[in-house]
């Protein structure tokens, strides 16, 4: 089978297939076409899509350019997005990129608590002690 591209991985999201997801989005993460797509689908209609695009930016090595046209779409998923995971991975994805702050922290303790991202959340917060 070929390398996924961003296509496959929006069509694994959308059938919850979460570990092709997870196992390939370091192999086309730091494109940047690819990261403008994950900006983009932050703006998905399908909340599972909305998930990839921020799980995408969170592991991508972002130039600023980039990441001054996601932070305030990741901020706004995270404030208030109907789909928790899309909430907590731009929650992650802000952090990772140093965008801690009170909201960043409140949503981080709330994935904390999930059985499935917890663990990572977890971490996130630990860098700070």
């Amino acid at each position: 089978m070929n390398m996924p591209n961003i296509d496959d991985l929006i069509l694994a999201a959308k059938r919850e297939e979460w570990d092709v997801v997870d196992r390939n989005i370091p192999n086309i993460c730091n494109d940047p076409t690819v990261q403008e797509r994950a900006i983009q689908l932050l703006k998905d209609s399908d909340g599972n899509v909305r998930d990839l695009g921020a799980s995408i930016l969170g592991k991508s090595h972002l130039s600023s350019q980039i990441l001054s046209k996601a932070k305030p779409i990741l901020k706004k998923v995270m404030g208030g997005d109907e789909n928790p995971y899309a909430r907590y991975r731009a929650a992650f994805a802000l952090a990772e990129h140093g965008g801690y702050n009170a909201q960043v922290m409140r949503v981080l303790q709330e994935a904390s608590e999930d059985k499935d991202i917890g663990d990572i959340a977890r971490k996130y917060l630990d860098r700070l002690k």
